[in-house]
């Protein structure tokens, strides 16, 4: 009797110790910044709020809002100095000292559209991928400062996005000027004034690879070629060729698909254009040289 009163002492001063116990260790381990993870590690598995248990272990990691900021902006650093690449010129190339800038100026109307070959490690790529001279395209749209060289080309550059230009800053090697056939003076201005609206607006990187996506399927011999996917064509971003394709359907004179080259396997689209489509659309006619 004597005994088993003395077991339950003991077990009875073991179950008021244990508390005590347990109460000192998690004191110990709140000290610790290891130990108020491990704490909060435990805690996850008995409660469902999980993200307060997140945020008290992010606190003891000063680093993982900070990895994980560098990690949120690292996409748009790359494409940075990927554009920032893509856009220097070509070591080596010569432009050509015979393009007479003045006597393009004296040819050219509002809503004339610039076919450029340019020198830039861009536009070789897309001169590569669509085995075509033709790189770039813009629109003349007049005069828009009273300047002896005015802005007066209105361009989306993947750099800058939709911007306007001066002559000599076109930056290509040979220009090739197109004229919509059968447009009013009118239907010139309301062109333009629409392209010049459009100023400010981002260059539509995606819209940009899907086009390059889709020239190399082209190249790929038929059993291989995958259905090509449309692509989305935004009204707030765009590439060089989006942008004069938007501003002619917005004025009622759309650069049809039937007048595009047309493959066996891809049907022709706005949206799919490539500036060498417009040097082959009907709607147009050459007015000036290389």
């Amino acid at each position: 009797m004597c005994r088993l009163s003395q077991q339950t002492a003991v077990k009875f001063t073991q179950d008021r110790a244990c508390p005590a116990i347990q109460k000192s260790s998690m004191t110990i381990l709140a000290r610790l910044s290891v130990g108020r993870i491990l704490l909060h590690l435990i805690a996850m598995l008995g409660d469902r709020s999980v993200r307060f248990h997140f945020e008290g272990i992010a606190r003891e990691l000063p680093w993982i809002p900070s990895g994980l900021a560098m990690l949120t902006r690292a996409p748009s650093r790359l494409l940075a100095a990927l554009t920032l690449y893509l856009t220097q010129p070509i070591k080596h190339s010569i432009t050509d000292s015979s393009a007479d800038l003045q006597s393009l100026a004296a040819v050219l109307k509002r809503g004339d559209v610039l076919l450029t070959h340019g020198n830039s490690r861009f536009a070789a790529l897309i001169k590569c991928v669509t085995r075509s001279p033709w790189s770039h395209v813009s629109m003349y749209v007049g005069p828009l400062d009273d300047s002896p060289d005015p802005l007066c080309v209105v361009e989306a550059d993947i750099a800058v996005g939709v911007r306007s230009i001066r002559l000599s800053e076109l930056n290509a090697l040979h220009v090739r000027v197109l004229r919509p056939v059968g447009l009013t003076a009118r239907d010139r201005g309301q062109l333009a004034d629409w392209v010049v609206g459009r100023i400010g607006s981002e260059y539509d990187v995606a819209h940009a690879w899907g086009l390059l996506r889709n020239e190399l399927r082209l190249r790929l011999p038929d059993r291989f070629r995958a259905a090509p996917r449309k692509i989305a064509c935004s009204a707030t971003r765009f590439v060089c060729c989006s942008l004069l394709a938007h501003a002619f359907a917005w004025i009622g004179y759309p650069i049809l698909p039937d007048q595009m080259r047309v493959s066996l396997s891809v049907a022709a689209d706005p949206a799919s254009l490539i500036p060498s489509d417009f040097e082959r659309a009907s709607i147009f006619e050459a007015v000036g040289g290389e």
